[in-house]
């Protein structure tokens, strides 16, 4: 309040500065215009700024109402009379009236189990009242009208009496609003009406509650002028935080509306919806049709749609079915509305993110120009580095191999070398033999040197074998890679290859016939493809043993390899 006297005021400093300084009339008229849209506006912006404050303390004012529920149910432990648990017990259906059915049910429940069947017959009425009127808040109107048509009342005080037709007005009124446009809506509202005339004959004249009942009934029966009056009389000593300010907020933003007063319409709906929180209702509507007006005159979708899911945590909270479905249908319309708009916002993004995606082209277009030759002499130094650093391994990597087949040739010439000196004697020997005529001697040497000695065999296989492992270095671990854990095959210790990694070294330098291959090891072609054989049996994938094997690398050895 105080923040809108202060926008207010400020408004009508800056009228009388401006009249002052602008002495024409027509001119002084429309400054007053804008100043007071504008402290309108600021007074729209205020109740809503004091509502959202309200939302941001929701759990507080439910923390607060539970803490004197809690304080009430503490009292039943103590040792109380009859009718102090009753009271007790109404105290707590009151609290939950509007807070909670599930928890209101339970008090009604053990004030029925306490009276038992020996209570006045207005006690009784009491409790059925309370159950129906609960059962009507949360829905079930069918049931709770049953209740209360039960009740005789010539049998009833006027205390109970007004309870039951403000139970039976509240019942029929809210039955008639779910039903909509049906034919029984009308049936259900003249009912609610009479039972509102019923009420007034037995409530005092003057009070709060007659006013409010007394303009709800105005309100009813569209005089509208008379209903706002008496509203306001109502609410004019009714505390914010009681139900009963809630009902009479919104039943004057109500009157506004059909007196086509949109402002105040607005202005008593949040006033509404602030009571219904700070009190705080479960069972509430103003924030729903605040929720729509905001959605309708200014679009706001995302302030609409928030209210409306603050409205339907309540209406969970209180286990309201009807209220649940009723803001439920209230969703679609916003969510497909928003839809709409946020295609529309989209449409209007791609055009912006277009002209900005060319505006960005052109800065891009620059700045490469500019840093182009920059790039360009960058890459040149980077390429001649890498150039410079290839170069060298690849100087390093020549002089290895240089090596290794300098190294190579000196062991295939050492081995030729042997065997064409061994040539060169046996064939001075056979010259001789044949010469003198020593036939059988010469027929005993060729069948001795069919094949080399064994001493020959280990120095081939030797240097085979050297010069091979200097190639492949990590042949046998590579090897026994591609068999079976249990299946691994190593030379003996004073070994370099046996007999079958022997075999498949040829294999992997492209040797892959087994004729070539019993040629160069001095076996039988069968020999060699039984070892084959039962070295694929070993393997992994014996389908592509032997293809895995061609596959295993060579490696380059470092200078620090190549000895002799």
């Amino acid at each position: 309040m105080l923040y809108n006297i202060q926008v207010v005021f400020g408004d009508y400093f800056i009228y009388y500065y401006l009249c002052l300084k602008f002495r024409n009339m027509q001119f002084r008229l429309l400054i007053l215009l804008l100043v007071a849209i504008t402290a309108m506006g600021a007074h729209a912006t205020s109740d809503l700024s004091r509502l959202e404050e309200v939302l941001k303390q929701r759990e507080s004012y439910v923390d607060a109402k539970e803490t004197r529920i809690d304080s009430l149910k503490r009292t039943l432990y103590r040792e109380l009379s009859e009718d102090d648990r009753l009271a007790c017990y109404d105290k707590l259906y009151r609290e939950y009236l509007t807070f909670r059915f599930d928890s209101a049910m339970v008090y009604i429940d053990k004030a029925e189990a306490l009276l038992g069947d020996n209570a006045s017959y207005v006690q009784k009425s009491k409790v059925k009242i309370h159950r129906a009127l609960s059962l009507a808040t949360s829905g079930h109107f069918s049931q709770a009208v049953d209740i209360l048509r039960s009740i005789d009342t010539s049998m009833l005080d006027i205390a109970t009496r007004s309870e039951l037709y403000g139970a039976m007005e509240w019942t029929y009124g809210v039955w008639a609003e779910y039903s909509g446009n049906t034919g029984f809506a009308k049936d259900y509202n003249n009912l609610s009406i009479a039972y509102l005339d019923s009420l007034l004959s037995v409530t005092d004249n003057g009070t709060p509650s007659y006013e409010y009942h007394f303009a709800d009934y105005c309100l009813r029966n569209k005089d509208y002028e008379k209903a706002r009056n008496h509203y306001i009389k109502a609410l004019k000593s009714t505390p914010q935080n009681v139900r009963l300010y809630a009902q009479a907020a919104y039943g004057l933003a109500t009157a506004y509306k059909e007196l086509g007063d949109k402002d105040r319409y607005r202005e008593w709906l949040i006033n509404a919806a602030i009571s219904d929180q700070i009190t705080p209702l479960k069972e509430n509507l103003a924030l729903q049709q605040l929720a729509l007006d905001i959605k309708t005159n200014e679009g706001d979708l995302e302030t609409a749609n928030r209210y409306l899911k603050y409205s339907l945590d309540d209406a969970i909270f209180y286990n309201n079915r009807l209220r649940m479905l009723e803001i439920s249908e209230k969703f679609p319309d916003i969510i497909l509305e928003y839809q709409d708009r946020v295609t529309a916002q989209n449409g209007r993004l791609k055009l912006y993110v277009l002209c900005i995606a060319i505006l960005l082209l052109g800065v891009v277009v620059v700045i490469f120009l500019v840093i182009k030759e920059k790039r360009i002499v960058q890459r040149s130094k980077q390429e001649q580095t890498s150039l410079n650093t290839q170069l060298q391994h690849l100087n390093t990597k020549l002089s290895q191999a240089t090596a290794m087949r300098l190294k190579f040739t000196g062991l295939f010439m050492d081995l030729c070398a042997a065997y064409i000196e061994k040539f060169n004697r046996f064939q001075s020997t056979v010259a001789l033999k044949l010469k003198v005529g020593q036939i059988e001697d010469l027929t005993r040497i060729v069948s001795n040197n069919a094949r080399p000695t064994e001493t020959e065999l280990r120095e081939i296989f030797i240097t085979f074998d050297t010069a091979f492992l200097k190639l492949y270095p990590d042949f046998i671990t590579q090897f026994n890679h591609l068999l079976k854990p249990d299946k691994a095959i190593l030379p003996k210790k004073n070994e370099l290859l046996n007999t079958d990694l022997r075999i498949f070294a040829l294999i992997r330098m492209g040797i892959t016939d087994s004729n070539k291959i019993a040629t160069l090891l001095f076996y039988s072609p069968q020999t060699i493809f039984n070892h084959r054989t039962q070295v694929r049996n070993r393997a992994i994938n014996r389908e592509t043993f032997e293809q895995e094997v061609m596959d295993i690398c060579a490696v380059v050895p470092d200078d620090n390899d190549n000895k002799p």
